[in-house]
């Protein structure tokens, strides 16, 4: 394969990163965990590029190491595990938190600051009666919307970051938060992205394939410069807003809305025109995910029932709930969603340094033990979050180096995976399912 060849389609597959992880619905996070921040905005900034864009773009190198399917990188911990992930993931995530929160996004952001007396309700009602008719349809015609659609809203934000950045709107101030690092890791769960990265590497490694890439060697150079060309983009987008955040957090009341934060800083920036052009995209593009998205879990679910429910069964579920979470608002979708996120989101980092260290890792042992482990400690951490009485849990979580920043999961999952390796070799010299460390070789 010529190198200019590689150059040009590492450029492709690197916008394609770029529009999957850059969701119109994350939009809201950056400024939000900035205005907390403040004049720490610097320390949150490298939290939030971590979680909100080193970890998903390393998720899809780790299922590349694993031969570019999902199910080969989560094989050691069970045959099972991966279809467990996906439907949980598909279900309470994609389900019951983004595909709502796009909706309510679009309300809060677009529809509400276009016309401020429509209803919640009518915009409900026509987003996913419109979401129900294109994810039926299964047409081309958003994908080909969506290719403008993408650029269009990525070209405001530039703008808006860029005259953020010369023209601020404010002075970031010292606010009274407490650990700015771990608010803004924890904070970019509500993003996603390391679940998408780890669902969707496979279809991406698909399509590197059918370019022509066979060999593992051109196949990882395309999987590493388009990584390398997304970040570079998510990092200006989600960094300028995340700056422009701690701009405004002297501006504003404190317990402004993440919707009302956004909208309201783009109008001190840029009037009312900036405003009304950043509603409409924003609506656009949330519409476009969110049918993109209904489509994907409608098709993994029929496809898991053997079409006992069908696909356009699913897709009517999928709307309904839609309606029903999406009147929420966005602020209460992310307060309910948010110990899911904590939940999940720890296992999901583990499977991504577990796939990123592959052929180091000894045996399967250390994969079963610091997913349990892991497990364990986040199924607590969620049921407390949820206001569950489990003190006697929590009280023990504490006591863990580094609970208190968020990062209780970590020395289990260290200690697990030791404990884990070990055992494994003492019970049996082969593993039961078997490493199969090495990526899949094309060469």
């Amino acid at each position: 394969m010529k190198t200019n060849n590689i150059i040009r389609d590492s450029i492709i597959f690197g916008f394609a990163f770029f529009a999957v992880f850059f969701g119109a619905g994350n939009l809201i996070f950056p400024p939000s965990i900035g205005f907390a921040s403040g004049s720490e905005w610097s320390i949150a900034l490298v939290g939030f590029v971590l979680t909100g864009i080193v970890l998903p773009l390393l998720a899809l190198i780790a299922v590349l190491n694993a031969g570019g399917k999902f199910e080969r990188l989560t094989n050691p911990i069970s045959p099972w595990f991966h279809k467990a992930f996906n439907l949980i993931c598909m279900v309470f995530i994609a389900m019951l938190v983004t595909v709502p929160r796009t909706a309510a996004t679009t309300h809060e952001i677009g529809v509400h600051t276009l016309f401020p007396d429509f209803p919640v309700s009518g915009t409900m009602i026509i987003f996913f009666g419109l979401n129900y008719y294109f994810a039926m349809d299964k047409s081309n015609l958003l994908d080909k919307v969506g290719r403008f659609l993408t650029p269009a809203l990525f070209a405001i934000l530039l703008f808006i970051v860029l005259k953020g950045t010369f023209d601020p709107v404010g002075e970031p101030i010292q606010t009274n938060l407490e650990n700015s690092f771990s608010h803004a890791f924890i904070g970019a769960y509500q993003t996603g992205d390391v679940f998408t990265g780890l669902l969707c590497a496979s279809v991406f490694m698909a399509a590197i394939v059918d370019k022509g890439y066979t060999k593992s060697t051109d196949m990882r150079k395309i999987v590493i410069n388009g990584t390398v060309i997304a970040g570079i983009g998510l990092l200006i987008v989600y960094g300028g807003l995340l700056y422009l955040g701690a701009e405004g957090s002297g501006l504003f009341p404190k317990d402004i809305e993440s919707t009302a934060l956004l909208t309201s800083l783009i109008n001190q920036l840029l009037g009312n025109y900036g405003t009304v052009s950043l509603a409409v995209a924003v609506s656009l593009a949330c519409l476009t995910t969110a049918i993109g998205i209904t489509a994907a879990i409608a098709d993994f679910l029929s496809q898991l029932t053997k079409n006992k429910i069908s696909y356009k069964t699913w897709v009517i579920l999928i709307c309904i709930s839609g309606v029903s979470v999406g009147l929420l608002g966005v602020e209460n979708i992310i307060n309910f969603s948010l110990p899911l996120f904590l939940g999940l989101y720890p296992i999901s980092i583990l499977l991504v340094f577990l796939g990123i260290f592959r052929k180091y890792i000894p045996n399967a042992g250390a994969y079963k033990g610091s997913i349990i482990l892991t497990l364990l400690i986040s199924l607590f951490e969620t049921l407390g979050a949820f206001g569950m009485n489990v003190s006697f849990a929590n009280e023990w979580i504490s006591r863990i180096p580094l609970s208190g920043v968020g990062f209780a999961w970590l020395l289990p999952a260290i200690i697990g995976f030791i404990v884990g390796a070990v055992i494994n070799n003492l019970v049996s010299k082969n593993d039961k399912y078997g490493m199969d460390i090495n990526p899949v070789n094309h060469d």
